[in-house]
């Protein structure tokens, strides 16, 4: 039987886990079938729900304290005490890795990259880790020596490589892994047909992320200031509360709630606008759609500098308070040079074609390697 990789994820954020099967989905047309690896989870259920409970309090309770941790470890590497927790499971991911005799590993998460480097280093695995890099920032937190590749969206490559005494070679220019399965290149009026959606209306899409901390109450009562009627396409994913509280309140605009669905580009390709924060795999949908993007509430930290980098390309504006949103969107909707703008200064960052850019490019690396050992022989 052919040996096939292994792509760990993690479910502390929805982004992961959807890099990991955009490329599950690319390395399966080329005839690879890797086992997707929900890292934590699989350790065990009790330390995955540590490791989300514990973040998701954090953000909610304490941002900024997560903030300062972020950028505080840009200079001290505090990042490493999670190589040490990694210790404690290094038997039971090398036993996975051991079943699968698998020809390479790829991380999609920071804190999981973490726990693989630890494995690699102690076992002293020869096989390569590639790290897929789901912000548009670098972390010096993400610089591990045992990882052979790193794939970003961040064109500040060779600073920050020559900063961290990191071979730039090493980094992949390649975007952040999204799904795509064509729904990218069909026409907003054909979307919103085949999902039963008003054409006449503008329509502006609320994203939750995938660890839901958009308030979706506070939102609704502030686009009430609007003049005129819009389609709102609450998407609320697992939130049920969120669900039950929109369903109870009265609007002016046409509320649509949808849970959790594997539609999100669908219903992001026929928005005229998206409101979220700056979750990195939401934001590379976005770009790709070309879909205007308005960030709220970004968390702090790693979305903070998702949201600086798109602002500062003119590719998103940043609303800070809730009062601000309807002026805003009223400028996204209804302005077209400003819709325009916006349009156009995605359309030069989107990377619709990265999930496949690194496949190949992990391919070719792994057929590189394996021409090198034979002749060796």
């Amino acid at each position: 039987m052919k040996s096939q990789p292994l792509i760990f994820s993690a479910s502390i954020g929805h982004g992961h886990n959807q890099a990991a099967k955009a490329l599950k989905y690319e390395f399966n047309k080329k005839g690879f079938y890797p086992e997707m690896v929900d890292t934590f989870h699989v350790i065990s259920p009790n330390l995955h729900h540590f490791m989300l409970s514990s973040y998701i309090r954090l953000l909610k309770l304490a941002p900024f304290i997560w903030r300062k941790i972020y950028f505080y470890a840009e200079e001290y590497p505090l990042y490493l005490l999670l190589d040490r927790f990694g210790s404690f499971f290094i038997e039971h991911l090398y036993t996975i890795m051991n079943r699968q005799a698998c020809p390479f590993i790829i991380s999609t998460h920071p804190f999981v990259t973490a726990f693989l480097s630890r494995v690699k280093e102690v076992k002293q695995l020869d096989f390569p880790l590639y790290t897929v890099i789901t912000d548009f920032g670098l972390h010096p937190a993400y610089i591990r020596k045992e990882i052979d590749g790193y794939f970003t969206a961040s064109p500040e490559i060779e600073e920050f490589a020559k900063l961290h005494n990191v071979p730039s070679h090493l980094f992949n220019l390649t975007g952040i892994p999204i799904s795509n399965n064509g729904s990218i290149h069909t026409s907003k009026w054909k979307v919103r047909y085949d999902l039963g959606l008003d054409q006449g209306k503008k329509t502006l899409l609320i994203a939750a992320g995938g660890i839901g901390l958009t308030n979706f109450v506070h939102v609704l009562q502030v686009l009430e200031h609007l003049k005129e009627q819009i389609q709102i396409l609450c998407m609320v994913g697992h939130n049920h509360r969120a669900k039950h509280r929109i369903l109870q309140k009265k609007s002016k605009h046409i509320i649509k709630v949808i849970e959790f669905t594997d539609q999100f580009l669908l219903y992001l390709k026929a928005s005229d606008g998206i409101l979220s924060k700056a979750g990195g795999l939401t934001m590379a949908e976005a770009l790709a759609c070309e879909t205007p993007i308005i960030i709220f509430n970004p968390v702090p930290g790693h979305e903070e500098q998702n949201a600086n980098y798109l602002t500062h390309a003119g590719a998103a504006v940043k609303v800070d308070k809730y009062i601000e949103l309807p002026n805003v969107l009223k400028r996204v909707l209804y302005e077209k040079t400003y819709y325009t703008n916006l349009q156009y200064n995605a359309q030069k960052l989107k990377k619709p074609n990265a999930a496949n850019q690194i496949v190949d490019r992990i391919l070719t690396l792994t057929n590189q390697k394996n021409v090198s050992v034979t002749k060796k022989h």
